[in-house]
């Protein structure tokens, strides 16, 4: 490894994976060569094998990447004064914020990992990693008083999870949807039916 400052090392390998995310998205995980990395990335082989030897190296890499970026953003969510607002917000941005490229990358890998057992090895890490961040969080609100569950507090995280997944889907299939006010109706039904959070404006109740 090059004699770089940490810092500089950090950032060397995110612009790789950066370039990676860019060329696996646009071509596909078996249209994607190392070379093809390279070029994205404007280095050579040599820099490329230094930081990362493989293609399940770069993906093992965006995992990471993600595991930590979720991890952020759920302390920024936990902080906040309004969990379920929190939420809400935080799915808008992965849904219709974040470069469609990282949502078509997302699903491109859980394609792969159909054939290829170490893939599937990371992304069942990774998504028991993110499954257990999220139901942490909302286990924790529940259990802190700033979230009332009208139910059984497993089933109502089960359905939240596949709501979640079935939005990232739908955003990456169909970017052309207003995909932002599809969430704001479906979380308008979690506060009725399932989370209600202490700061939630009170419901009315029936005649």
């Amino acid at each position: 490894m090059p004699k770089l400052p940490p810092k500089r090392l950090e950032s060397r390998r995110q612009a790789i994976l950066e370039a990676a995310e860019r060329a696996f998205a646009r071509d596909g995980f078996h249209g994607t060569s190392m070379q093809n990395i390279c070029r994205e990335a404007g280095i050579s082989p040599g820099t490329l094998y230094l930081y990362f030897p493989s293609k399940v190296a770069l993906i093992a890499g965006l995992c990471e990447r993600d595991r930590n970026e979720i991890k952020a953003a759920l302390i920024e969510v936990e902080n906040a004064p309004n969990i379920l607002e929190a939420l809400e917000d935080m799915l808008v941005h992965y849904a219709c914020v974040e470069p469609h490229e990282r949502r078509a990358l997302m699903f491109e890998i859980g394609a792969e990992a159909l054939r290829n057992p170490d893939i599937a090895k990371l992304m069942t890490e990774t998504d028991d990693a993110f499954t257990a961040m999220v139901r942490a969080t909302v286990v924790g609100a529940v259990d802190a008083g700033r979230i009332t569950p009208h139910g059984d507090i497993d089933t109502i995280f089960d359905l939240l999870s596949a709501l979640g997944d079935g939005i990232l889907w739908r955003a990456t299939l169909r970017p052309d949807l207003d995909h932002r006010n599809s969430i704001r109706r479906i979380f308008a039904l979690v506060r009725q039916q399932l989370l209600t959070s202490t700061t939630d404006t009170p419901l009315a109740c029936p005649a």
